[in-house]
């Protein structure tokens, strides 16, 4: 199945946008028209259950499904090598695709991401976030945690009302699921693929000291780049600091195209 995607630009660089778990594409709006669309080709993809693919595609909601949803866009799209850019989950389904597809995706920028290894939660955290399938509290709630204690009330409920718009509910739990349970961290030593990870400094879940033992020790060829005034969502809290980090990293990695 060939899930449906927004893309812009007609470059030779071509670059494909994978959203995290409580965002679908638009999360990157603010950016990918930065880039130069004669320098650049960008797909923005929906998981199945979010945004353009939310209403008519449903599945098991793995981290297999994502990869493979992935790389069928790619191949629809005549892209045999391609750079990814993977924001939080996105960043684990970079490494799937990596393992589904060796040589494909030549280099990745993984942001704030969940590592291969998953993020385990105990009990009662895992009720909470099942709670916040429903429950706008609890869902504005997880979005104070991951962007630092910082920010108004006004932007935080602004991030729930775009992701009730943005994610179907069978998504939102199936796609829990993975991320906390998932674990093939075994198998990623062998990507060789460059990865820049970029963490926020003021993420209070996947913070840098925890993509340092996760990511800097299971991939082998990872740098991480931590940029200090933000939480786990760089691309709305620091655009014009994201965007350049993330673009000088493709260009410089992409060099040969």
């Amino acid at each position: 199945m060939t899930l449906k995607a927004n893309v812009s630009g007609y470059g030779p660089r071509r670059v494909l946008f994978l959203h995290g778990w409580l965002s679908d594409h638009h999360v990157f709006d603010t950016i990918v028209p930065c880039f130069s669309q004669a320098e650049f080709t960008i797909a923005q993809m929906d998981f199945r259950g979010y945004g353009l693919n939310r209403a008519a595609v449903t599945g098991t909601y793995s981290v297999d499904e994502i990869a493979k949803d992935a790389l069928d866009l790619c191949d629809l799209l005549g892209w045999q090598e391609f750079q990814v850019v993977g924001h939080s989950m996105g960043g684990m389904v970079i490494q799937k695709m990596a393992l589904q597809a060796p040589g494909r995706v030549t280099s990745a920028v993984a942001a704030t991401p969940v590592p291969a290894s998953g993020f385990p939660v105990d009990d009662g955290t895992r009720t909470f976030f099942e709670t916040a399938a429903d429950d706008d509290s609890a869902l504005t709630a997880i979005f104070n945690t991951l962007t630092g204690e910082r920010y108004s009330s006004s932007f935080l409920e602004g991030l729930t009302a775009a992701a009730r718009g943005a994610i179907s509910r069978e998504a939102f739990l199936g796609y829990l699921r993975t991320w906390t349970t998932t674990d093939f961290s075994a198998e990623v030593g062998s990507i060789g693929t460059p990865v820049l990870v970029i963490g926020g400094a003021t993420d209070n879940a996947l913070g840098p000291e925890f993509l340092k033992e996760t990511y800097l020790k299971q991939l082998p060829n990872a740098l991480l780049h931590v940029i200090e005034h933000s939480g786990h969502y760089p691309m709305l809290e620091v655009p014009p600091e994201f965007f350049g980090i993330v673009e000088t990293f493709l260009r410089h990695e992409g060099k040969r195209i």
